[in-house]
């Protein structure tokens, strides 16, 4: 039996190079990866569970040596190390070729995939009037690979019901499935017949393409990308009503004031945070502020151990739901 291939996993590395695409098409437990990195001079890791580990390969069947000579050489491709070159190469390949045409993103320091997949950017930032214009002489990139959790539903449909949405803040730390299910939260909410807007920066949340979704992100979600939160937050409740409006990570200033605007239209609003729990996020200004609004009346924090995760539903006072 040949290696099981994983949709996701496989239209995520389609911006690589082909060689070092053909090689990882053999990686083991595909459907587990959640990101690559690829580091130049390093061979590539995976992490999985939450935790970075070398990259294991299935092992090539007797059939599969048959059917192409030296395909086993060309396989041994995955472990060779990263070049400078096809840093490059990748990041051309992501950027179509066209890199000013994603010159917002790269000022952020990533370039959005087809699909909701997101390839992080490291290495010399240009500057120009004290702001980073974007990443060149790139040392190494984070492959992100987004996946669709149906498993979530049960964890989640209880919470969601049939009464109005609330707001809901989603903690965690990197890495630990935040965009996932506020995705899934999202589907839940629309799918239960309340209008929802998403406020899709990254375009990780959706994933349109050609202005079709990549997810399954409910029958009643309209979906702004490529704008700031705070621009889509504006332009979401000017001309969508919605009952809840849908945003990724709140890192900024910026992104609280889109929050803000939100609970003045009286508009539900779901979001997540970088944080291992409300004592966490309570020791930050940028959070204490964020909090300071009483904007969400719940948070849901997503806990990893083992490689396993867990959800615990607390009402923002702290008082377990």
């Amino acid at each position: 039996m040949g290696n099981r291939q994983d949709a996701a996993w496989m239209q995520a590395i389609a911006c690589l190079p082909e060689e070092r695409a053909a090689a990882l098409s053999r990686a083991a437990e595909q459907e587990r990866i959640e990101e690559l990195r690829l580091r130049c001079g390093e061979a590539p890791s995976v992490r999985i569970g939450g935790a970075e580990r070398p990259l294991a390969m299935a092992p090539v069947t007797a059939d599969e040596l048959r059917e192409t000579v030296g395909r086993a050489a060309r396989y041994s491709v995955h472990m060779a190390p990263v070049t400078a070159d096809e840093l490059r190469e990748t990041v051309g390949r992501a950027a179509r070729y066209s890199v000013h045409s994603y010159a917002e993103s790269m000022r952020q320091g990533f370039l959005p995939l087809e699909g909701g997949h997101r390839l992080g950017l490291c290495g010399t930032a240009v500057a120009e009037n004290g702001s980073v214009t974007g990443v060149r002489r790139i040392s190494s990139l984070n492959l992100r690979v987004a996946r669709q959790i149906d498993a979530l539903d049960d964890i989640l449909a209880s919470y969601i019901g049939e009464g109005t949405p609330f707001s809901l803040l989603v903690l965690a730390p990197p890495g630990c499935g935040k965009t996932t299910l506020v995705r899934e939260w999202v589907r839940l909410v629309s799918d239960a017949g309340h209008t929802t807007a998403v406020a899709d920066e990254r375009g990780e949340i959706a994933g349109l393409a050609e202005g079709m979704p990549q997810f399954r992100i409910g029958r009643c979600t309209d979906i702004l990308e490529g704008c700031t939160k705070k621009q889509a937050a504006l332009m979401l409740l000017k001309t969508m009503s919605p009952a809840l409006v849908a945003m990724d990570e709140i890192t900024s200033p910026e992104d609280i004031e889109a929050v803000a605007f939100c609970a003045h239209c009286g508009t539900a609003v779901l979001a997540a945070a970088h944080a291992a729990g409300l004592n966490d996020l309570r020791r930050r200004p940028l959070y204490r502020r964020l909090l300071s609004l009483g904007v969400f009346e719940r948070v849901l924090t997503i806990e990893q151990k083992d490689g396993k995760r867990s959800y615990r539903m607390e009402k923002t006072e702290g008082t377990t739901c």
